[in-house]
């Protein structure tokens, strides 16, 4: 649905706010505010109602509330003295009351100056160079755009260069390094890192990011972890908390399949991690087709062919098979209650790859973390799905990028 009123467009499928032709960030719970006060512009909206809609009926406070409305007032080119948009009617609630329009037909994509910004691209990157790991193995590593160092930690299957082209991927490089000077590394045993040879094991990964951080010698960084870079986060954050400003979590599992007590997803993974193993040296196309049914299940056939052939880029099929067996093995929930930095949880509904209720621990754990939710199946969502609208906003405004 589209709503228009004043200058201002409301997308609800695209999850944007426009004024003219700018795009309004703004963070997930004061897009929703908006959306339940414009549809139900008919009447006066309780408090107690919008505490049951919009935060579950959970207990929060008459100034949290306020802030929120204060954003969505912001957000809307009005203030609490205008009220031109949203009215408080004192000891009854709150109305919306500008005149809107709305529309159902499918509209074209609403151009806007954040969607026309020239596309950061592999051209952007820097040179990729070297560090060393604690035990010696050579760690690859390159940075792209400027502003605040965000570090997008290290997983499998990763290639500082080819990830240029993943449809699951690059998109984010892309759109982060508008704001932030995004660092990436390819973690040992795929990428550009040393594939031969190398100890894969947690402790060694964790290893690889602290010897990435200390290489660029920032006093604090944000970490973006997502998938099963997460738990890697999660463990850095709790050695060096005096090294990480944010966390952003996404797609983000504490605990491996093997860990959640559930006795099909062990099965799961002993027959995944014996197909790599056993089929990957051999160029059978089923396994890497089966990884990314997994990753990105509502792929087009393009996608899901370029991700197959990139596979086959990021490593042996021994690396790849140790990785699948350490992530599934993992488990850094006892960890959780000891973070103590701003952190923000994104995790899609649909994510057979890591289900929801995992990003819903993580966030319960966390002290003081925020979830935001992505209607999607996929792992990491595509550029032209709603959610990755909702990711980046959600993300400027946990950073507060203006």
């Amino acid at each position: 649905m589209v709503y228009q009123f004043n200058q201002i467009t409301l997308d609800t499928d695209q999850y944007r706010l426009c004024l003219a032709n700018d795009q309004v960030p703004v963070e997930p719970l004061v897009f929703d505010l908006l959306v339940y006060l414009i549809e139900n512009r008919n009447r006066v909206v309780t408090r107690d109602e919008l505490l049951e809609s919009l935060w579950s009926g959970k207990v929060v406070s008459d100034s949290a509330l306020g802030a929120r409305l204060k954003d969505a007032r912001k957000a809307v080119a009005d203030n609490g003295a205008k009220q031109s948009v949203i009215k408080t009617f004192h000891g009854r609630g709150y109305q919306f009351i500008a005149e809107a329009t709305e529309a159902t037909a499918n509209l074209p994509v609403i151009e806007t100056r954040v969607s026309s910004k020239v596309k950061i691209g592999l051209a952007d990157q820097s040179p990729v160079r070297f560090c060393s790991s604690a035990d010696g193995v050579s760690i690859a590593h390159a940075e792209v755009g400027e502003g605040y160092p965000l570090v997008a930690v290290g997983s499998w299957m990763s290639h500082l260069e080819e990830d240029w082209s993943n449809p699951t991927w690059r998109h984010y490089i892309s759109h982060l390094a508008r704001d932030f000077k995004v660092i990436r590394y390819d973690q040992r045993g795929n990428g550009m890192s040393d594939w031969d040879n190398v100890d894969i094991s947690f402790n060694k990964m964790v290893d690889d990011l602290k010897a990435v951080i200390d290489c660029y010698g920032y006093e604090k960084v944000a970490l973006f972890g997502p998938s099963q870079a997460a738990s890697v986060s999660i463990a850095y954050a709790q050695q060096y908390p005096e090294k990480v400003s944010h966390l952003i979590l996404h797609g983000a599992y504490a605990r491996g399949r093997c860990k959640r007590g559930n006795p099909e997803g062990i099965e799961e993974s002993t027959a995944l991690v014996t197909l790599i193993r056993q089929s990957w040296g051999r160029d059978n196309p089923m396994v890497r087709q089966m990884m990314t049914s997994l990753f990105m299940p509502d792929a087009t056939r393009e996608e899901a062919a370029w991700f197959n052939e990139f596979q086959k880029t990021c490593g042996p099929g021994e690396n790849l098979a140790r990785f699948r067996e350490l992530y599934d093995d993992i488990d850094v929930s006892d960890l959780l209650s000891e973070i103590n930095i701003p952190t923000l949880v994104v995790h899609s509904v649909g994510d057979s790859l890591a289900p929801l209720s995992e990003g819903k621990l993580i966030a319960s754990r966390i002290p003081g973390a925020r979830l935001v939710t992505l209607n999607s199946k996929n792992h990491m969502v595509f550029e032209n799905e709603p959610g990755f609208s909702r990711f980046l906003v959600a993300v400027r405004d946990f950073m507060q990028i203006d």
